[in-house]
């Protein structure tokens, strides 16, 4: 089993990947999803999960759902620097 630690490094290290060009597709954020239903990052960004699944909820992410998410990841992913100290 991980440690919460090492999810927190899995998920940034996927998510800096996919978000390298500064954009998100249906499939990058399926993935993002997938990983999040089952790895999870805790209840302080349960609502990462909610906000995937209802932008995924038609099967497809227009472009302004896709900046939703980029928005969201990206508070994410300053929250787990700032806690790792990167």
């Amino acid at each position: 089993m991980m440690t919460q630690e090492e999810l927190h490094d899995e998920f940034w290290l996927l998510t800096k990947g996919i978000l390298q060009d500064a954009k998100i597709d249906t499939a990058e954020a399926r993935i993002i999803r997938r990983w999040l239903e089952e790895h999870g990052l805790g209840d302080r960004f349960s609502f990462l999960l909610e906000k995937l699944g209802h932008k995924l909820s038609d099967g497809y992410l227009d472009r302004f759902e896709a900046k939703e998410v980029i928005d969201s990841l990206g508070f994410v992913l300053r929250e787990l620097n700032a806690n790792a100290g990167r």
